[in-house]
């Protein structure tokens, strides 16, 4: 008997994982409403921090868009305590 189940025109969810510190950039794909392609271009360069701050997006719409590749990220590793 097999492990494996057939998943059939269900659609898998990929789940977006980010950290505060990662840095988002803008891909150079375009939205097709504007306010979106503006909102891509002031992320740039943004830490996932800065971004929620800002209120120009929520968890959500950072997912959404790194899972669309209008952003992409770049993973920042936190320092590494020093143990005295």
């Amino acid at each position: 008997m097999s492990n494996i189940t057939n998943i059939t025109n269900k659609e898998v969810i990929m789940k977006i994982t980010f950290n505060n510190d990662d840095i988002l950039y803008a891909t150079g794909k375009v939205a097709r409403a504007e306010h979106n392609a503006e909102r891509h271009k002031k992320l740039n360069g943004m830490t996932v921090k800065e971004a929620l701050e800002s209120r120009l997006v929520n968890k959500a719409d950072i997912s959404y868009d790194l899972k669309l590749n209008f952003l992409t990220k770049e993973v920042v590793k936190p320092a590494k305590k020093k143990v005295a």
